[in-house]
């Protein structure tokens, strides 16, 4: 649920459980390390003496943990957050907590700092941590193996590994350890958010369908523009805008999809036949171009989509006297309009299907993947056990539920019989509505942070959520029928995993080629779309720069990390 890409305020607290920036930040701890972990290893196999197997409480007698962790802006005080008194009380296991400012750069500098210094925790209960991070630590002993600790005392997580087929795998090291737990979040309709809204009303007034082709999307953008489908006697409409900075806000991907598999996000992979190659050379890649090209050269491309910021594009979007944009691509209507309780706007954007292009591609951007770990236990923690208990209640449904969405009875309730879920069936729970507003600071639950496991099962079915898609109740609703009914079925058959880890070796290489690789082809594309260069007459050149930039060895650096996975 996830991920990858901006998303707005409303979208992140309308409903609690949902979608919220994750922050992040640090603690430290003083006790001396007790020596590199075993392979495999991690814990003792009869559990520590004061450590309870199964039950609660956890610890017999009370047993205080270091914890790195955010400073959340929206989080009053960890300390005395109703979810982590109810946490101690429950596991009788108390968090000393010394936190860092949440912004990415400072945790993640800080972090760094405590690992290489050896002034880390006990536990990182949100550590953001990298793939890189995990091997390299792990293989020196910080970070212990966490296999046996979870095949002896972690149940939940047991199950969730064969509930979800691809997570164990995508969290086990090369060297076959697990060395850090990672937080579910299964969002469907984030796995498909490059998504295309169309204003429906303007398509209502000029006799239009939804488009279907290439060639039906270019013949409606003519019309957006040259028939004053706003109805204010001026020549104000933009037929198709975007912007480079927000969630999937780009204007390339969807129209790509329809000629070639295109996925930036996933470094332009695709594969056939468990072999990896890129979409970037293909020939229906630069028929996309062409496409582009023309849809930009005629002014049906918003000359400012490939610069503007996000908040320039949600100007557009909120224009006040009428509607002037008609085509957006966006993760959801949040990112280029109002999306607050009393908004009507957004009301007159709908998404429309992947568009099948002349040879017939018909694809759509999928996104799917663990992305970084946040849980991990280190060799100064003398109760791992207890530790790996502590993660594995919080991929509990009572665990996840108490620590995304509060206490029940105060700020969630059990459903009624007549509550329904985002897909139409009997709900669990229902948020009730809280003493504070969006943005605003809470001191209930953990706000996403920590280990968890919202699967697909749990977000689509746990929670009630309106049937009526255009308020802001019916959000989730709205997302997953959309997504359901007209993106899913149009991902790739094989797919490369965005969850992979590479050696330290490999790590390095992909640091120095995936920046030149990136802007290259960024960079390549927009001379190509808006003109500066031909695409007939410069393809060639382009794709001699493409080998010069390192893309062979790219593609068989991460070639060779999937055949260790996934061709034993």
């Amino acid at each position: 649920m996830v991920s990858r890409g901006t998303r707005k305020t409303w979208l992140s607290v309308v409903l609690i459980l949902f979608i919220t920036s994750l922050v992040i930040g640090c603690t430290s701890n003083s006790d001396e390390p007790k020596g590199s972990a075993s392979p495999n290893g991690g814990g003792s196999a009869s559990g520590g003496a004061n450590v309870n197997t199964t039950g609660f409480p956890i610890a017999k007698n009370k047993i205080t943990m270091s914890a790195f962790a955010p400073q959340s802006a929206n989080i009053a005080d960890l300390n005395t957050n109703w979810f982590t008194k109810y946490l101690e009380d429950k596991t009788n296991v108390h968090l000393n907590w010394q936190l860092v400012p949440g912004e990415s750069a400072a945790l993640n500098e800080k972090k760094q700092l405590l690992l290489a210094s050896g002034d880390y925790p006990d536990i990182f209960m949100q550590g953001n941590l990298t793939k890189e991070e995990q091997l390299l630590y792990g293989q020196q002993g910080v970070l212990i193996p966490l296999n046996k600790l979870i095949d002896q005392y972690a149940p939940n997580i047991k199950k969730a590994f064969k509930d979800i087929s691809y997570l164990e795998k995508a969290i086990t090291a090369p060297d076959g350890n697990i060395y850090a737990i990672p937080s579910v979040n299964e969002c469907y309709h984030c796995q498909f958010s490059a998504k295309m809204w169309v204003n429906t009303k303007w398509l209502q007034k000029l006799g239009l369908s939804a488009p279907k082709t290439t060639d039906d999307f270019y013949n409606m953008l003519k019309a957006f523009k040259e028939k004053d489908p706003n109805g204010n006697g001026k020549a104000d409409e933009i037929a198709f805008t975007g912007s480079p900075t927000g969630w999937h806000t780009d204007v390339e991907t969807f129209v790509m999809n329809a000629f070639v598999y295109y996925n930036a996000d996933n470094n332009y992979f695709m594969m056939n036949g468990g072999k990896l190659a890129t979409s970037v050379d293909q020939p229906g890649f630069k028929k996309g171009l062409q496409f582009l090209n023309k849809l930009y050269a005629e002014g049906l491309i918003d000359k400012e989509a490939f610069t503007q910021k996000s908040d320039a594009l949600t100007q557009k979007g909120n224009s006040p006297d009428a509607a002037i944009a008609g085509a957006i691509p966006a993760g959801w209507f949040g990112e280029f309009t109002d999306a607050s309780p009393k908004a009507t706007r957004h009301k007159d954007y709908d998404p429309i299907a992947p568009l099948t292009g002349p040879d017939g591609a018909s694809f759509t951007a999928h996104y799917i993947g663990i992305g970084n770990s946040v849980f991990a236990i280190t060799n100064k923690n003398k109760n791992p056990e207890a530790a790996i208990r502590i993660a594995d209640y919080l991929y509990s449904e009572e665990g996840t539920t108490m620590s995304n969405s509060g206490e029940e009875g105060r700020n969630w309730v059990k459903a009624d019989a007549n509550d329904k879920n985002t897909r139409g069936t009997a709900a669990k729970f229902k948020v009730k509505e809280t003493s504070y507003g969006v943005g605003q600071v809470q001191n209930d639950h953990w706000n996403q942070m920590g280990p968890n496991l919202r699967s697909a099962e749990y977000r689509e079915t746990a929670y009630a959520a309106s049937q009526e898609i255009y308020t802001m109740d019916g959000l989730e609703t709205r997302l997953y029928k959309a997504t359901k009914e007209l993106y899913e079925g149009h991902q790739p058959k094989e797919e490369f995993p965005t969850d992979i880890f590479l050696t330290s070796d490999q790590a390095n290489q992909v640091k120095q080629l995936k920046p030149i690789i990136t802007d290259y082809v960024k960079q390549s594309m927009l001379q190509f779309i808006m003109g500066a260069k031909s695409i007939d007459k410069d393809w060639d050149a382009y794709l001699k720069g493409l080998k010069d930039s390192g893309m062979d060895q790219f593609i068989k650096i991460y070639q060779d990390a999937y055949d260790k996975v996934y061709k034993k």
